[in-house]
């Protein structure tokens, strides 16, 4: 589902972009910012991540980083879950987004067990999209 931060940075990708519905908005995150972002909350959080995910990951606020500069104005596009930028997802902290059914292919697909409360398949959702981006995190 997605390359490691590695491969990325190697394939000169850098920029990561999702669709969100908005008329004028596209997002477009920065990679090594975002992870390091990303390591931030999994230091303060790894202590109590006893299989459920924090409530930060999951009461998230949509970005205020719009074009058009309006708080909340813009909602994601997840139509056809086999199309979902998983990355896009992790490091815009949205994943709060998706849908208990998304989750749930997301972890069949990763050979976790889709089963279990919503906070859980966040959990397992975060956690292999984490190891699968920086597989150095979990060594």
């Amino acid at each position: 589902f997605v390359q490691s931060r590695n491969s990325l940075v190697q394939n000169n990708i850098r920029i990561i972009t999702g669709r969100v519905k908005c008329k004028k908005c596209e997002i477009m995150l920065d990679l090594e910012e975002k992870v390091s972002t990303l390591r931030e909350v999994v230091d303060r959080e790894r202590e109590t991540l006893p299989d459920r995910a924090p409530r930060a990951w999951i009461n998230s606020e949509f970005p205020k980083y719009s074009q058009c500069r309006k708080e909340n104005n813009i909602k994601l596009i997840l139509k056809d879950k086999k199309a979902i930028n998983w990355l896009f997802l992790l490091l815009s902290q949205l994943l709060n987004s998706c849908t208990i059914d998304q989750l749930k292919y997301f972890c069949k697909h990763t050979n976790n067990r889709p089963t279990g409360a919503k906070d859980h398949l966040h959990y397992l959702t975060y956690m292999s999209l984490l190891k699968q981006l920086v597989p150095e995190w979990f060594a």
